[in-house]
């Protein structure tokens, strides 16, 4: 059956200390990531979310964001005053760098106070009224910079934004030295990704990148489909994991590495298959895409908007409403 809540990381790990009462806690930290692993090794759309977000170039190339786990599309405005508001959202977004390094420069001194036992209220006070500030001024501007992306993008229908080709050349700009590019060669503009970076046939400007990513809760633990077969998967993962490392005791219940990968197997194919089934709207979209007479090649163009709308075939005097 389709999947469409989740729930925090923190109820599988409660789960874990309820079922199996582990001793220490120690291994709290290391579930989290195990349970990030688990949900990379069933893969289903249903546990990730798509975002959209401006990306800027320069000397051909942007870094990708940190959350990104697939790339759906990657676009360039063509907004009127995108050059306005692209400056605008960079300079937004060196300010809230800047705020940033400035709160955890202070966390660090006063980290550093207390090793060397010299905090004093004065200290403290300092803090809490740089913490109140800082939060403030981001919020603010992060309000302003999804107002002003909102605006390059053209809203949700993204109506200002021209799809970007993926680089097929052997010899793309943003790879070449200056006395070695082909002036001669004449192309749209492409990009494509390598290390962390997307690069670009364009040396500067803005990016529009729609991607998949891990979602997550309030204090940054991955969100799990909320779907007895995920919360099963994870279990069985963590548990084995404890038993590799040592943590859990396979004499405590009888149940040793060979039997929790047996049922981590299990439930992971489980969960895939429970993800991937879908409800009677996607049922209907996906007929919709699939029973057509003639194929549209130009889906890409339109960021695929209209791909689940089904076909009507212009048949003269009587079309498919029988008018």
């Amino acid at each position: 059956m389709a999947i469409y809540k989740t729930i925090s990381s923190k109820e599988i790990v409660r789960k874990v200390m309820r079922d199996l009462n582990p001793e220490g806690g120690d291994w709290l930290h290391d579930a989290i990531e195990w349970i990030g692993e688990a949900l990379e090794h069933i893969g289903s759309s249903a546990q990730l979310e798509t975002k959209v977000c401006t990306v800027e170039i320069k000397d051909h190339r942007g870094m990708l964001p940190a959350d990104l786990y697939l790339v759906n599309q990657v676009g360039v405005s063509e907004f009127q005053n995108a050059d306005a508001v692209s400056s605008e959202i960079s300079d937004l977004t060196l300010k809230a760098m800047e705020l940033t390094k400035t709160y955890q420069d202070t966390k660090t001194y006063l980290a550093n106070r207390i090793d060397e036992e010299l905090l004093n209220n004065a200290d403290l006070k300092t803090y809490s009224n740089l913490a109140k500030q800082t939060d403030h001024e981001l919020r603010e501007i992060n309000s302003r910079l999804v107002v002003l992306e909102n605006t390059f993008m053209g809203g949700d229908s993204m109506m200002n934004v021209n799809p970007l080709k993926y680089c097929t050349s052997n010899f793309p700009k943003g790879l070449h030295c200056d006395s070695c590019v082909n002036e001669h060669a004449v192309s749209s503009e492409c990009y494509m990704i390598e290390n962390d970076y997307i690069k670009t046939s364009f040396s500067t400007g803005r990016i529009c990148l729609s991607y998949k990513a891990m979602p997550t809760d309030a204090d940054c633990y991955p969100l799990v489909p909320d779907d007895i077969s995920f919360k099963e998967a994870m279990f069985w993962y963590i548990f084995k994991k404890m038993l590799l490392g040592g943590t859990a005791d396979p004499t405590k219940n009888g149940m040793n590495y060979q039997f929790a990968d047996q049922q981590w197997k299990y439930y992971c194919s489980q969960a895939r298959n429970s993800a991937v089934f879908p409800d009677i709207d996607r049922y209907e979209s996906f007929m919709n895409q699939w029973v057509r007479l003639i194929p549209n090649i130009n889906r890409h163009d339109l960021s695929f908007d209209d791909l689940g709308e089904r076909e009507d075939l212009y048949r003269g005097q009587h079309n498919t409403f029988g008018q």
